[in-house]
């Protein structure tokens, strides 16, 4: 005759059950998957095999790894522990996979560019330069958010003015006037007020037609109260306005 357990001894074996199960969370809750850093990039000719290649699913899927790299697993990850280097290679192969998308040029230039460490972004600072040249979307944004980066966050200026004057001459139509003005402003703040005075005087002769009033007037103002001296504003026709 088949004989079942008490119910006693159901209740025994189930708690048992879980007082292992509380004893095997309590010995492994504080152990976790150990992060081994940025990834190495694939070679560009093997970078649409992770979408099985469909270059579009894979720039998809390379960028929200990227996105969420060292950020899984209930870890948070400091951006200054990221390798940039290896960073800089993936920013490259995403643009292989596609040149025209803002997905990436936007998480290096505003959220990897956060780094605690701004020496670090240095690699990424290339990827930046060669999407911000590209004519289309508003592209020269990228190059500006280098610029920036390089100025005021790395304090390299010999950069920040070579990145400033590719900016320049970008092909863009609709790259603003005071974007093309950045190697004026960098000269300026090195020192070189001689070489942003020349430099914002060109801008004026071979562009004002172009611009609007307001932007000549400001460019005139920043010309006289932060380029020149008192004295040199007060002899130079510029300069004659309200504000002197």
């Amino acid at each position: 005759m088949k004989t079942f357990p008490s119910e006693r001894s159901v209740q025994l074996f189930l708690a048992f059950a879980l007082l292992l199960n509380i004893v095997f969370w309590f010995s492994v809750r504080d152990i976790r998957q150990e992060w081994g850093n940025v990834p190495p990039a694939p070679e560009l000719k093997y970078a649409a095999s992770y979408g099985v290649g469909d270059s579009s699913f894979s720039y998809r899927l390379n960028g929200l790894m990227v996105q969420n790299l060292g950020d899984t697993g209930g870890r948070v990850t400091a951006l200054k522990d990221y390798d940039y280097d290896s960073l800089a290679q993936w920013f490259f192969v995403q643009d292989s996979l596609d040149p025209h998308s803002s997905y990436m040029p936007y998480l290096a230039a505003y959220y990897f560019s956060a780094v605690q460490n701004p020496e670090k972004f240095r690699p990424i600072i290339d990827y930046l330069k060669e999407v911000g040249q590209r004519p289309e979307g508003e592209k020269w944004r990228w190059l500006a958010q280098a610029v920036f980066m390089a100025r005021f966050k790395m304090n390299d200026m010999d950069l920040a003015l070579e990145l400033a004057e590719v900016l320049a001459q970008s092909e863009a139509e609709d790259v603003p006037a005071w974007a093309r003005q950045m190697p004026v402003f960098v000269l300026n703040a090195k020192g070189n007020k001689m070489g942003a005075y020349a430099l914002m005087l060109q801008i004026l002769k071979t562009g004002a037609d172009k611009m609007h009033p307001n932007e000549i007037s400001e460019m005139k103002k920043y010309i006289c109260t932060r380029i020149l001296d008192k004295e040199d504003a007060r002899d130079n026709p510029l300069c004659v306005e309200q504000w002197l």
